[in-house]
């Protein structure tokens, strides 16, 4: 006969295996997608930082932690593609671990399925594999939430410190950790409001229960003084460290006079930065219809995470309205998550897909539960040999298990690039330029002289003097119709013009006196497909080889000339 020790054995050790197969999923082939226009600007700026040592925070580009991360990986690992996402496939792939910190609010089999659901995903395993921040937000908050719980569950005062630190990861991720606090504060109000609701049904008047949940929660603060004191301070270092500006921090770590300054600047100053940007009036755009955001994110919901979006719902009724004593645990996480769905499409300034991924993370709690209810029919229809309950629900399980699995693969794996993939946004090249983009970092590699590519047509060209290496040098520039060319073309350590002057291209000698760079010496010329008959003809006379590609999911088709006889030149 099993016992509890054993039954808790065995869902560990499920839990384990789980993991593993969340990081093989998010690890394979992780550099094989071509860079999503997002990725290629943060890693722009990373690179920026690595060769310069400068980084000060900038919202618009999001928290820190890519960039400390990934500033220290490239010079250790190189500057590739899988590289620069091996940080999010890491924290993704040890999402599904954070399950077994609910062991105390969910049963057994229900933190094995919540697991599962982290670990495969549609939406989690694809932004796992993203150079982007929603994930690793949505796991550092979601940990944090896990030993907080534990803390109050067991008493242990160190969980509370690790729940501080893990939260400030949160926020070194992304500004949204804010949003998540909200959250967290909504649905406990929500849990507050329905115990004083039903007080009367205990014998107690409102009130009373009113004054007795401030006072347990008054002698809890006082009780965890010293824990919460740690926490903060746990909070407080670990988001300076992260946001205090480079390399001002590290000067001020031989000087401990320049320390106070440093600090300063990687608290109030990153705040007052994030608040200006993203705040209620800040500068960030939400000129935008809520309804049509709202529905992008059902939509996607709908079409790679229907087994979480329809067996959460389920989950949550059922605990709601059918459980003897239902969980609050549960009934926190269906208020997180449905608050997040209605919200998130009135704060973001793009319709990004990945939005849903704050969705997604707590609506896999009450989904576990729904999950936790079939495997719990087909364990008592075991007990009492009822062999159509078994087999029903073992189909049941299998199914969801299946649709998960197949829509993982095939937005992931199959069609990572596709228009048709609802997980592809708009910023994401729709063809695979892998061999190409190897081929150029080759050619402006081996090139001696400038430039090495130059960009031709209005799409392209810049039309006022910018730093590239300061984000707001570019803002409002075609600078940022280039991505996610900026990213290969800078490993690639290439220079870069512009210009809309057709001759200065296609006739050599007269951008050669004119008294500027050299533009038809560059070995690589990109423009937009509409003017390969402009270019064509003197370029290919010259020996460049020419492929077109679709810069976005959305029919942004360009065409890359390459000089065949240029040095370090590879077959196209």
């Amino acid at each position: 006969m099993d016992s509890p020790g054993r039954r808790r054995a065995a869902a560990l050790a499920a839990v384990v295996a789980v993991v593993a197969l969340a990081l093989a999923v998010r690890f394979v082939a992780l550099g094989d997608r071509v860079f999503h226009w997002d990725e290629a600007r943060v890693g722009y700026w990373i690179l920026q930082y690595q060769t310069t040592g400068d980084w000060s925070y900038r919202a618009f580009v999001h928290g820190p932690f890519l960039f400390q991360v990934n500033e220290l990986l490239f010079g250790v690992l190189g500057d590739s593609n899988a590289v620069a996402r091996a940080p999010v496939a890491l924290v993704g792939g040890l999402l599904p671990g954070v399950a077994w910190l609910f062991r105390t609010r969910l049963d057994d089999a229900e933190v094995v399925a919540l697991a599962g659901l982290l670990a495969l995903n549609p939406v989690l395993v694809y932004y796992s594999r993203f150079m982007r921040n929603d994930v690793l937000v949505a796991a550092f908050s979601l940990a944090a939430l896990g030993f907080a719980v534990r803390a109050i569950d067991t008493g242990r005062r160190g969980d509370v410190v690790a729940a501080g630190a893990v939260l400030a990861l949160a926020f070194t991720a992304k500004e949204n950790a804010l949003v998540y606090v909200g959250m967290f504060v909504g649905a406990t109000a929500l849990l507050v409001d329905t115990r004083l609701f039903t007080a009367r049904e205990r014998g107690e008047s409102w009130r009373s229960a009113a004054r007795d949940a401030v006072a347990s929660v008054g002698r809890g603060i006082w009780d965890w003084r010293r824990s919460l004191a740690g926490a903060a301070a746990a909070f407080v270092l670990v988001f300076a460290v992260f946001y205090a500006p480079r390399p001002a921090f590290y000067q001020a770590l031989s000087d401990p006079s320049k320390l106070p300054s440093a600090l300063v600047a990687g608290t109030l100053g990153a705040a007052e930065e994030l608040w200006g940007v993203w705040g209620v009036s800040g500068s960030a755009s939400r000129d935008h219809s809520y309804v049509a955001f709202l529905a992008d994110a059902v939509k996607t919901m709908g079409s790679t995470a229907l087994v979480v979006s329809v067996v959460g719902v389920l989950g949550f009724l059922a605990e709601r309205y059918v459980a003897d004593d239902p969980r609050e645990f549960v009934l926190f996480a269906g208020y997180w998550a449905f608050a997040s769905v209605v919200v998130y499409p009135a704060i973001t300034d793009i319709s990004g897909v990945w939005s849903v991924t704050h969705a997604v993370v707590p609506l896999a709690i009450p989904a576990a539960v729904g999950v936790g209810y079939v495997v719990d029919l087909g364990r008592r229809s075991l007990e009492s040999d009822d062999k159509a309950g078994v087999a029903l629900a073992a189909l049941v399980v299998l199914a969801l298990v299946a649709q998960v699995g197949v829509v993982t693969a095939e937005t992931s794996f199959v069609m990572p690039q596709e228009e048709e993939n609802d997980l592809v946004q708009f910023g994401q090249p729709g063809s695979d330029m892998s061999d190409t983009l190897a081929t150029v970092e080759s050619v402006t590699r081996a090139h001696d002289g400038d430039p090495d590519v130059v960009f031709f047509g209005d799409h392209f060209h810049v039309t006022k003097d910018v730093d590239p290496t300061d984000p707001g040098s570019v803002a409002g520039t075609n600078w940022f119709n280039r991505l996610p060319l900026n990213w290969y073309l800078e490993r690639g350590n290439a220079t870069a013009e512009s210009t809309r002057v057709r001759s200065a291209i296609t006739e050599c000698p007269t951008s050669a006196t004119s008294g500027g760079p050299a533009l038809c010496d560059a070995p690589v010329v990109v423009s937009k497909a509409d003017h390969y008959a402009d270019l064509a003809p003197s370029l290919t006379e010259r020996g460049y080889v020419s492929r077109t590609y679709e810069l976005t999911s959305t029919n942004t088709i360009i065409v890359v000339f390459v000089d065949a006889n240029a040095a370090g030149y590879e077959p196209l």
